[in-house]
């Protein structure tokens, strides 16, 4: 099997650095997580204080989600030509801003616009922060170091719905978006001071800067990475899918179903939780499993989400269910950030990061809005919210096996006889 961590180009330099910069890093997608799930856990609160109906939040669940598509796909390979400090530290800067002015948002319009340009400076921020761990880690670690990074937004989003059971029943919906804009300028000190550049970017050739400033997908579909970028797209536009669905509608389902506001946040926090350690335990096992890793934790999330559908009509068992749907979803996502990073040479793993998670925000932006028509069209009960990201994760572990495949048979045709 060809190891997609030693890649050529991805040399790392973690001993010259220390676990330092990888903690800023960690924060720093903390923060990030915390503002993507910002909406979805204050929906029930803006939904009533603006007098909508819950199809009507859809549009606002997905703002930021369209945000981050541009960005990622726009603003994030620019960290491969101007150096992935600079675009982590602004992109936090910015979207820290606009989360404070979208707590002052009096109509439903106002808080749309701002959460896609909040979602501007979150895509720009997530591929630089990935490409930058795996830079930073020890050689043959690099997927490991950018899944474990990118548990960070797992444990912001479980952040948030703690902040939001705390703070929205007796502080509004406002609280959760002053959290969210408090955090990230916070920690752009503390990124100034603690995070080095990118050691590709130090070390690039100059004769790099003659080329044709672009930050299109050309080069990810030159010398025969063509099939591989496109099976990469598509396993990130089915999971981000999932993962948003779930995410955002959860809260607001189990709201309907008769949990109050808090007891829902709970247990979407709880989602959450369930993906922190689902996402350490992918993590780790990047190391040697590659994709695979990639398909059974896909493969197993189609599983849980089947007999949530068919079993999880008591309350312990929906919770119980809700927290294995975290472990194995999110932890599908880790898998594909830190596999998606290394399957690209350092110096186009910004670009290669950022195309596909911004393709993938396709995903991301369709899954809440499925959740909308779903319930347009009649769904009533949270369980049957399950059903939806079946065929979603079953696409995902196919196409991670055939990379895996793909992957091994590179591997054999390049070894000498």
């Amino acid at each position: 099997m060809e190891d997609v961590e030693t890649l050529p180009g991805s040399g790392s330099h973690s001993g010259n650095h220390g676990w330092l910069p990888m903690a800023a890093l960690l924060f720093a997608l903390i923060a990030e997580g915390f503002d993507l799930q910002a909406a979805n856990f204050a929906a029930p609160g803006i939904v009533k204080a603006f007098g909508i109906n819950k199809a009507e939040a859809g549009p606002l669940l997905s703002a930021s989600l369209l945000g981050v598509l541009f960005g990622a796909a726009l603003i994030g390979p620019l960290g491969d030509r101007f150096g992935r400090k600079r675009l982590i530290i602004g992109g936090c800067a910015i979207y820290g801003v606009l989360s404070l002015l979208a707590a002052l948002a009096t109509h439903l319009t106002q808080l749309i616009v701002l959460r896609f340009l909040i979602g501007l400076g979150l895509g720009g921020v997530l591929p630089n922060a990935l490409a930058l761990a795996s830079e930073l880690s020890r050689p043959g670690r690099e997927a490991t170091a950018a899944g474990l990074i990118g548990i960070g937004i797992t444990f912001g989003a479980m952040v948030a719905g703690l902040v939001a059971a705390a703070l929205m029943p007796t502080h509004g919906w406002q609280s959760v978006f002053v959290v969210g804009g408090l955090m990230p300028i916070a920690i752009v000190v503390a990124l100034q001071f603690l995070l080095p550049e990118s050691p590709a970017f130090l070390t690039r050739n100059p004769a790099s800067e003659r080329r044709p400033r672009s930050t299109g997908p050309a080069p990810l579909f030159r010398d025969g990475r063509g099939g591989r970028t496109a099976a990469i797209w598509l396993i990130f536009t089915a999971v981000l899918m999932c993962v948003y669905l779930l995410s955002g509608w959860i809260p607001l389902l189990l709201n309907q179903s008769g949990f109050s506001s808090r007891g829902a946040s709970l247990v979407g926090t709880a989602y959450q939780g369930g993906g922190v350690i689902g996402g350490i335990v992918a993590s780790l096992m990047l190391h040697r499993s590659g994709w695979n890793v990639v398909a059974m934790f896909a493969g197993s999330a189609c599983l849980t989400m089947v007999l949530l559908v068919w079993g999880a009509s008591a309350t312990l068992v929906l919770v119980a269910g809700v927290v294995a749907a975290g472990f194995f979803v999110t932890g599908t996502q880790n898998a594909i950030n830190g596999a998606g990073g290394a399957s690209y040479e350092a110096g186009i793993r910004s670009s290669g990061l950022g195309w596909a998670l911004g393709v993938g925000r396709i995903g991301s932006v369709v899954g809440p809005l499925v959740g909308s028509l779903a319930v347009l069209l009649g769904m009533r009960e949270a369980r049957y919210l399950f059903a939806l990201p079946i065929v979603p994760l079953a696409v995902a572990a196919l196409a991670a096996l055939w990379l895996e495949r793909r992957a091994s048979l590179d591997s054999t045709s390049s070894t000498p006889d």
